[in-house]
């Protein structure tokens, strides 16, 4: 179980690099606007990206050592 949590950590924190990645180029490139469809213009923004961060990093912090 906590191998799924460890993975599921791990694919949000590249997600949120990924969208991190996207929003900086929304943020500096505004004419890729017309690229993005309505329905996820919300969620690839940089304050989505640092959640998708911040969630990640917490379920990666959460798994026990190794050594305990």
């Amino acid at each position: 179980m906590m191998n799924l949590l460890a993975a599921i950590g791990f694919i949000l924190v590249l997600f949120g690099i990924t969208t991190l990645i996207i929003g900086s180029i929304r943020h500096f490139f505004p004419f890729v606007e017309e690229y993005i469809p309505d329905e996820f213009k919300k969620a690839l923004t940089i304050q989505f990206s640092a959640y998708y961060l911040l969630a990640g990093l917490l379920m990666l912090l959460i798994q026990p050592s190794a050594h305990a």
